[in-house]
């Protein structure tokens, strides 16, 4: 800090200022250079004085200014070693420079700091040390650490410890000073190892997550970290988040990052960003990480609480195969690309029974909600091409949004079973649906597993054909195949044209379908 830098007094600042109150330094972080001793001083002014190590800290931070004073103090100081340190430094300006005290030494301590008691118990400093000590030697260790004993009886003591010692006022504190004294080299090393295995209800999130990771790593997915750090200008011009609930912070050292990320989405943009402009186009990434936003202000409690939400994010772009002669078509990802990967991911953990609602807001221009109720699951679609090209993506890129507490908290009910190959063949049947474009794949499936029941084994759509002058205004033709089994015996054609019969009811009353034959 120069003579022409000026700073911004903060009101919790402490100045120690002269008679007229002019500035001389900010108390225990830097001073005047105006007020510091040149080559031409005569007469020098000692002051020794302690201050509260948080609040210079803050005050450091705040100024950006980092000195060995500041450090100092905010580790913490002896605050009864002021006039002591002021005596040595005016004896050794008598003896060494032929000074000449002018002064008796004024000691301003309104309210001294005392040493603090702190209670130990000799069977917990053999617990926490892992071995056993006299009490005569604790004592004797106590002593040479300059902590008097105040009382004692059977099982401990009560100890003063000084000032000097800032980091020392609990049980346990003191403990690590013996064993410092005693030596980490002398505490024996047991032989013998005890393990127990317990089995609890509770689920392993680190083991879940690890699950995920690997399943997606086997799927062709490299793990992205992103920063947990963003910019807040990301947010300012557009709907992404409510900017009145950023979570903002002080980075000194990173100015621009001023905000913890309210969204997984801008992060994974900018890897992708990173990675094309590297030569690699053909991305699958995912992260899991957590998104910041402040609790709206609904009541006078709500004032500075945060929501802090675990994620799992996954994104996609560029072709779906790698470059290769044996690949004659290669097609980029899609939608339905995306849709795979997330239903694949929830039937690894075994997560079923959710509803599904079509969505677009400002993340995705379509997509696709997985919820219970009003608890989100994950969000998926693609990525709004105006977001995509502010980040300087030159492809459309699929983005998938999993909110990962609900995710855990949907596994407390998920099963995943293992059941052996059928003995007995399937029979696959299919239809060709006219029905409105409104129509969705997932209505068919619902109404066709109400329907089938426990012999519907799979239902897939393979063709869809939209041609108004041959299906009519506003329809689409849907084929559809349908896989029927039974564990238990072989299926004959009597019962399964049933079942086809009944299908097409529900299909012509349910759905208003027509049935192309």
């Amino acid at each position: 800090m120069g003579e022409n830098i000026k700073v911004s007094l903060d009101a919790s600042d402490l100045m120690i200022c002269d008679a007229d109150d002019a500035g001389i330094c900010i108390a225990g972080v830097i001073g005047n250079p105006t007020e510091g001793v040149s080559a031409t001083t005569k007469n020098i002014f000692l002051e020794s004085a302690h201050f509260n190590g948080k609040r210079l800290r803050i005050t450091s931070f705040r100024h950006n200014t980092r000195t060995d004073a500041a450090k100092t103090f905010e580790k913490g100081a002896d605050p009864n070693v002021t006039v002591y340190a002021m005596k040595r430094a005016a004896l050794m300006i008598q003896e060494l420079a032929g000074g000449e005290i002018a002064s008796e030494v004024i000691d301003i301590y309104p309210q001294p700091i005392e040493n603090q008691r702190v209670a130990i118990k000799f069977d917990n400093i053999s617990k926490l040390i892992g071995t056993h000590l006299s009490a005569d030697y604790i004592k004797k260790i106590l002593s040479a650490l300059e902590m008097p004993i105040l009382s004692e009886n059977t099982e401990g003591v009560v100890v003063s410890v000084p000032t000097n010692k800032p980091d020392v006022f609990r049980e346990a504190d003191i403990v690590e000073e013996i064993l410092r004294i005693h030596g980490f080299n002398n505490v024996p090393i047991s032989l013998t190892i005890r393990s127990a295995i317990t089995e609890t209800e509770r689920i392993d999130k680190n083991k879940i997550r690890n699950l995920t990771a690997d399943f997606l790593a086997a799927k062709g997915f490299n793990e992205a970290m992103g920063l947990s750090l963003s910019q807040s200008k990301f947010y300012k011009n557009t709907e992404l988040v409510d900017v009145q609930r950023l979570v903002y912070i002080n980075n000194t050292s990173n100015i621009h990052l001023d905000i913890m990320r309210p969204t997984m989405l801008v992060t994974m943009l900018e890897a992708v960003a990173h990675n094309q402009n590297r030569q690699m186009p053909d991305l699958r990434l995912f992260e899991f990480g957590k998104t910041y936003l402040t609790v709206p202000k609904t009541t006078p409690e709500d004032a500075d609480k945060f929501e802090e939400t675990a994620r799992l994010s996954i994104a996609l772009t560029g072709n779906q195969f790698g470059e290769s002669w044996r690949v004659k078509s290669n097609p980029p990802v899609d939608y339905f690309t995306m849709k795979t990967f997330v239903n694949a991911v929830l039937n690894r953990l075994g997560i079923g029974g959710f509803q599904e609602t079509a969505i677009t807001n400002e993340q995705l221009s379509f997509g696709l909600r997985y919820h219970r109720g009003q608890q989100v699951l994950v969000e998926f679609g693609k990525v709004q091409p105006k977001l995509r090209k502010a980040y300087d993506v030159k492809q459309d890129v699929y983005f998938a949004d999993f909110q990962w507490d609900n995710v855990l908290k949907s596994l407390k009910n998920a099963k995943v079973t293992y059941e052996e190959v059928s003995r007995y063949p399937s029979v696959r049947r299919d239809l060709a649906l006219v029905v409105d474009k409104a129509v969705k794949f997932g209505d068919i499936t619902l109404w066709a597993q109400k329907t089938g029941k426990k012999m519907l084994k799979d239902v897939n759509l393979f063709d869809v054909f939209e041609d108004e002058t041959k299906v009519g205004l506003g329809k689409k033709s849907c084929s559809v195949s349908f896989i029927f089994e039974d564990k238990e015996k072989t299926l004959v054609d009597k019962e399964i044209e049933k079942v086809m019969e009944e299908l097409i009811k529900t299909y012509e009353t349910k759905l208003g379908a027509l049935i192309r034959r």
